[in-house]
C-alpha cells in the first residue's frame, strides 16, 4: 500500500468503520462505498463524513471501483458481485481488515472457525491464556474487540485470539499460528451457493500454515482427513470418542491429556466440573484446552480456570423463571445443527420458538429430529415460518405447531405451551434479518418479553 494509492472502504458496517478510524490515525481518507445511504440521524454518520474523502452509495455505489487502486472489502459484500469481477479483471486490488490485520500483526494469532461453537470455543481460549504468558491475550475478530484498535501495541510476546466467519476467511491468503477448526456443516449457503464452496472458505484458515504452526481438529469429524491434507502444519487432535496416544480425550467421564510429545497420561479434569452443558459444548471445551495446553497452560491451572468459566450471552443463556417454567435464550443458534445440540441439553416439557431469516439451510435433519422429540409444541416466527410450517405438517408431527404474528406472541404461546412446569426455549435455527437488526437484538428483545411477562406474572 503506497500513499499514492486511491483507497476505498466497501460496505460502512462495523468492520468498515474499524478500518475508516484506522487509516484515519494514519491520516489517510479513504472513498467510502456502501449500498445503503447512511442518514444524517446515524450514529455513524458523523464519523463516515469526516473520515472519507468523499462517498458513492445508492443503486450506483460499485461504478466507480475502476477508479480505485486498493478497495478493502468488508465480510457483509460478497465476493462474486459483477462490479467486483470485472474490477480484479483491470487490475483493481482487493483486500480486508483481516488480511491487514494478519498481515501486519507481529504477535501470534490463534484463529477458530467452524459452523457453531467458534464465540464459545474462542472465549474459553482467551479464558485459559488471559494473563498466562510474558505479553498481553486479546480477543478479536466477531468478537472481542476491533482487532486494529489494538495492533500498534502488539509485540512478538503477545497473543491474538481470533474467532474467524467464512465471509472473513473466504479471501484470506494468510492462516494463523494455531488453527482451531471445529465441525463444519452447510450453512450460508445463500452466500458460498455450495457446500464445497463454504468448506473452501473454512479451510483458508489452514491452508497457508507452515510446518512452524500447528493446527487443532476434532478426529471425530469425517472432515479432519481434509483438514489434514489440506494444511503443512503439525494436526493436533481431540476426541470425544475416542482414545489416543496423543492429544486430549474423553474417558470414563473423565478429561484426558497425553503429552503430545512423551504421550504422558494426565487426568485435567471430570467432565462434572465443566460448567457449561451438552455434548457440543463439551468438543469446544476439549478444543480451547487442546489449544491451552499447546501455549503451556498446566493442567491443574486449565482445570481451574475451566471451573469459573460461565455460558457466553444468548448461547444456552438461562434468563429466569416464571414459576416452575424456564427462559432459555439461545439466540445465537443460527443453524439447524446448533438449534438439535442446544435441544439435547433440555428435556422435559419443552416449547421451542424457531424461525427467522433463510440462509438456504436444509432443515429435513432437523424436522426429522423435532418428529422424534416429545415436544409440547414449536412457535415458528419470521420469513422461514410458513416453509417450516409445512414441513412439519408432511412429516404429521404429535405436538402442536403454530405461526406467531410477532415476537412478543410467540414467546406467550410457548409459554402457554409448557406451563405450569418445562422449559420455553429460543433456538431459532435460522438468522435473525426482518424482524430483528441481528442475533444480539433478537436475544435481547426475548430478555426483554421474558422479564416483562416475569413482571406481570
Amino acid at each position: 500500500m503506497n500513499k499514492t494509492d486511491k483507497i476505498a472502504i466497501l460496505g460502512l458496517g462495523r468492520e468498515g468503520l474499524d478500518l475508516l478510524r484506522f487509516f484515519h490515525k494514519m491520516k489517510i481518507k479513504p472513498i467510502g462505498l456502501n449500498v445503503e445511504e447512511i442518514m444524517a440521524t446515524d450514529p455513524r454518520y458523523r464519523d463516515v463524513q469526516r473520515m472519507t474523502s468523499r462517498i458513492y452509495w445508492g443503486k450506483d455505489y460499485l461504478d466507480h471501483l475502476d477508479d480505485i487502486d486498493l478497495v478493502f472489502r468488508s465480510p457483509g459484500v460478497p465476493l462474486n458481485l459483477p462490479a467486483i469481477k470485472t474490477a480484479k479483471k483491470h487490475g483493481v486490488q482487493f483486500s480486508s481488515l483481516t488480511q491487514l490485520f494478519f498481515d501486519a500483526c507481529p504477535a501470534k494469532i490463534i484463529g477458530i472457525t467452524g459452523t457453531k461453537g467458534k464465540s464459545t470455543t474462542a472465549s474459553l481460549v482467551y479464558h485459559l491464556l488471559k494473563g498466562h504468558n510474558k505479553g498481553k491475550t486479546c480477543f478479536g475478530g466477531n468478537i472481542g474487540y476491533p482487532p486494529l484498535m489494538v495492533l500498534n501495541k502488539l509485540t512478538k510476546q503477545d497473543i491474538v485470539v481470533f474467532e474467524l466467519s467464512s465471509f472473513q476467511l473466504e479471501d484470506l491468503m494468510k492462516s494463523p499460528h494455531i488453527a482451531v477448526m471445529l465441525m463444519v456443516s452447510p450453512e450460508h449457503l445463500d452466500r458460498h451457493k455450495t457446500y464445497r464452496q463454504y468448506l473452501g472458505a473454512k479451510l483458508n484458515v489452514v491452508r497457508y500454515q507452515t510446518k512452524q504452526d500447528f493446527a487443532v481438529v476434532n478426529i471425530d469429524d469425517k472432515l479432519s482427513t481434509v483438514v489434514a491434507k489440506a494444511t503443512k502444519a503439525k494436526v493436533i487432535k481431540y476426541s470425544v470418542k475416542k482414545i489416543l496416544s496423543r492429544g486430549v480425550y474423553v474417558t470414563d467421564n473423565e478429561i484426558i491429556f497425553r503429552d503430545f510429545h512423551t504421550g504422558r497420561r494426565q487426568v485435567v479434569m471430570p467432565i462434572s466440573e465443566v460448567a457449561l452443558h451438552g455434548q457440543h459444548n463439551l468438543i469446544n471445551v476439549l478444543a480451547a484446552i487442546t489449544t491451552g495446553l499447546l501455549m503451556g497452560v498446566a493442567p491443574a491451572k486449565i482445570r481451574q480456570r475451566m471451573k469459573r468459566f460461565t455460558a457466553l450471552e444468548h448461547r444456552l443463556e438461562p434468563i429466569g423463571h416464571l414459576g416452575q417454567v424456564e427462559f432459555i435464550n439461545d439466540s445465537m443458534a443460527t443453524t439447524p445443527v446448533a438449534t438439535m445440540a442446544a435441544l439435547q441439553t433440555v428435556d422435559g416439557n419443552v416449547g421451542l420458538i424457531l424461525g427467522g431469516a433463510s440462509k438456504q439451510e436444509d432443515f429435513n435433519d432437523l424436522v426429522k429430529y423435532l418428529s422424534r422429540r416429545s415436544l409440547v409444541g414449536v412457535v415458528l416466527i419470521g420469513q422461514t415460518s410458513a416453509h417450516l410450517h409445512k414441513m412439519f405438517k408432511s412429516a404429521k408431527v404429535n405436538f402442536p405447531v403454530v405461526l406467531a404474528k410477532d415476537f412478543p406472541s410467540a414467546v406467550k404461546l410457548a409459554y402457554g405451551f409448557v406451563k405450569p412446569v418445562g422449559t420455553v426455549i429460543l433456538s431459532p435455527a435460522c438468522a435473525s434479518f426482518g424482524w430483528f437488526k441481528d442475533a444480539y437484538d433478537r436475544g435481547n428483545q426475548f430478555k426483554l418479553i421474558v422479564k416483562d411477562l416475569i413482571g406481570g406474572k
